[in-house]
């Protein structure tokens, strides 16, 4: 019974890991069109929120390892897990769509002289939206839970040895 209180913090610490990546896609990352001053905002975001973000991504993993997987069998778990694992595959073309956009709008990438963005690094100001956005919230959680069931199935596995 223990074990299953954190079945009531999941909900809450999903809420507060997707606001984290709210703020960060639409409040503090700075549109192409817009000059810039030094530095990044949006570490203060993702260091105020990381461990929201870290226990979010434990959490989703414990659900779907000995919440989720127990009460499926192999075959459903493998069907599931193909069928998030393809939901992953339309969000990381999403992702690298709306990527290709964004360092389009800027100019380029960080390594070319011609970009808005040269040498600041691939996480600053006008990127945070590449890395924190809900493609990317949905896509680790979907991995994570994919993980999860992936684990709980070599534990059966090796448990009926």
């Amino acid at each position: 019974m223990i074990l299953k209180r954190y079945l009531f913090v999941y909900p809450v610490v999903l809420l507060f890991s997707f606001f984290g990546f709210y703020l960060l896609e639409s409040y503090f990352t700075i549109p192409p069109d817009v000059i810039s001053g030094n530095g990044n905002p949006g570490m203060f975001i993702v260091i105020a929120f990381l461990p929201f973000f870290i226990v979010g991504y434990v959490l989703s993993y414990l659900v779907a390892k000995n919440d989720l997987a127990p009460y499926l069998n192999i075959s459903t778990r493998l069907i599931l897990s193909m069928l998030l694992f393809i939901s992953c595959l339309f969000l990381l073309n999403a992702i690298i769509k709306d990527a290709k956009e964004l360092f389009f709008a800027l100019g380029g990438t960080p390594e070319n002289p011609e970009s808005k963005i040269y040498r600041f690094g691939w996480f600053n100001q006008y990127t945070n939206s590449v890395f924190f956005n809900m493609y990317t919230f949905l896509l680790t959680h979907k991995l994570t839970i994919i993980f999860g069931l992936f684990t709980s199935y070599l534990k059966s596995q090796y448990d009926e040895k």
